[in-house]
């Protein structure tokens, strides 16, 4: 538990500061405990200094850590333009148990997922360009080679994953170029600092895209305990068509904090969010077993009549300390005359605590958690940050006329922290899937080791 005191005065310079602390004390702790707090609020602006990523969206890797911090080596500053180098590998290693008969007709054989993979790879440049009010960027990239085993024709084969320049308006932040939908926690949220699990729910992955490019805008109000944001999106620049020959969507998304005590170490979060698209050359919905190296197991096939989709979400979650829960609902509703506008939905409730007792820091400009920050690391002395977790999801693709599937997932895990920057983690799944008319189950194991530039 920390102790220390915070003065107001340089007791090298007086030394009246140490024999007289009471007097000269502004701040202390002792044993983890506030005991006297005279530091005053600033919520004015800095004269055009940056307080922190103003972005709805933050940056997948670690970048808002480190960009202020001119001394670090990997962070590049002139008067112009701060830059800051950051980056992640994540490290896998898949061990599927045994599945039975009726879900080895649903999925296929699972032995051919086995083994040791690189989970993916990304690195980036973040920053922000130094006006009166700065405006940030972010660019990052990686490969999806590792996921092929590096065959010829796949060696080149890099994915831009966000590129965009997030821009000042009053209090408000308009965004730019390729990046998150404003819709879901499960989304926003960077998939290593989820809390607690390997990858999103099925639900999210299946119904949800990952990225668009498009314009978006958002703001906090109630004293920051309120937060809108709203987008609208079209990737036509990636996919080689028109904009009308591609689907156009627009989202908007409104979260609150109805209840936090004083220190905000409690808090509910409640959260709504739509997302319309006209559903332009059809909508397809789809997703793997929340294991990655794994098959699809629920899969709508291509509605290729659709007029338009509707999905709408609700999110709930309530941090205590160390301790969180975190709920979402899902349902997307298609209009399609040939399959009779079909429903699909789902939901997933995760619960996790940290056994170290460190606190995920709530983000109240975007309304999502932030990861774990290690309170006593293997550099300090310490054991890390260690976090228990489990969750419960469903999604339901099977409606009117379309047998996607409808698929149970339960999983519980466990995450070491030895520092910020290192993650390790092992996650066991139990799957049920009822499609073509029967119920198969499936269960395995992930391990994960995760190392991130910052």
């Amino acid at each position: 538990p920390a102790g220390f005191i915070i003065l107001d005065q340089d007791p090298r310079l007086n030394v009246d500061v140490i024999l007289d602390t009471k007097s000269y004390a502004v701040f202390a702790m002792s044993k983890g405990e506030v005991v006297l707090n005279n530091l005053v609020r600033i919520d004015e602006d800095m004269q055009g200094q940056l307080s922190g990523w103003q972005s709805y969206a933050p940056p997948a890797i670690a970048l808002p850590l480190s960009y202020q911090n001119n001394r670090k080596w990997n962070v590049f500053r002139t008067k112009p333009v701060t830059a800051v180098l950051g980056g992640a590998i994540l490290m896998e290693n898949t061990r599927w148990f045994s599945d039975d008969p009726v879900n080895e007709q649903q999925v296929g054989d699972l032995s051919e997922f086995k083994g040791g993979s690189v989970r993916g790879f990304r690195a980036g440049l973040g920053g922000s360009f130094n006006f009166k009010k700065p405006w940030t960027y972010l660019f990052t990239f990686g490969t999806r080679a590792y996921e092929r085993g590096f065959k010829e024709d796949d060696l080149n084969e890099f994915v831009l994953y966000d590129y965009r320049v997030d821009i000042p308006l009053g209090s408000a932040t308009l965004s730019v170029g390729k990046t998150k939908e404003t819709i879901s926690i499960s989304r926003l949220s960077g998939m290593i600092y989820l809390p607690s699990q390997q990858e999103r729910a099925s639900v999210a992955d299946g119904l949800l895209p990952a990225r668009n490019i498009g314009i978006t805008i958002n703001n906090t109000f109630a004293k920051q305990r309120m937060t809108w944001a709203a987008g609208v999106f079209n990737n036509w620049f990636e996919t080689n068509r028109s904009i009308s020959d591609n689907p156009t969507v627009y989202t908007g998304r409104i979260t609150a904090m109805p209840f936090v005590s004083g220190d905000e170490s409690n808090l509910i979060h409640l959260g709504i969010a739509g997302r319309y698209s006209n559903a332009a050359g059809g909508i397809r919905y789809q997703t793997k077993t929340e294991i990655f190296s794994g098959p699809v197991s629920v899969d709508t096939d291509l509605i290729y009549d659709a007029e338009s989709t509707f999905h709408y979400g609700l999110e709930m979650a309530w941090r205590k300390g160390p301790f969180i829960l975190v709920g979402e609902y899902i349902q997307a509703n298609v209009r399609s005359t040939t399959f009779n506008d079909p429903v699909f939905n789902g939901y997933y409730v995760v619960a996790s605590y940290s056994l170290t007792r460190e606190m995920r820091p709530y983000n109240k400009r975007s309304g999502v958690f932030k990861r774990v920050n290690v309170a006593n690391g293997i550099n300090t002395g310490g054991w890390g940050a260690l976090e228990v977790y489990s969750r419960w999801s469903s999604i339901d693709l099977t409606d009117q006329s379309i047998d996607g599937g409808e698929m149970n997932t339960f999983s519980i895990g466990i995450n070491w922290y030895p520092v910020s920057a290192i993650q390790a983690n092992i996650n066991y799944r139990y799957s049920t899937l009822n499609r073509f008319g029967e119920v198969g189950f499936n269960h395995g194991m992930v391990g994960r080791l995760v190392f991130i530039l910052e």
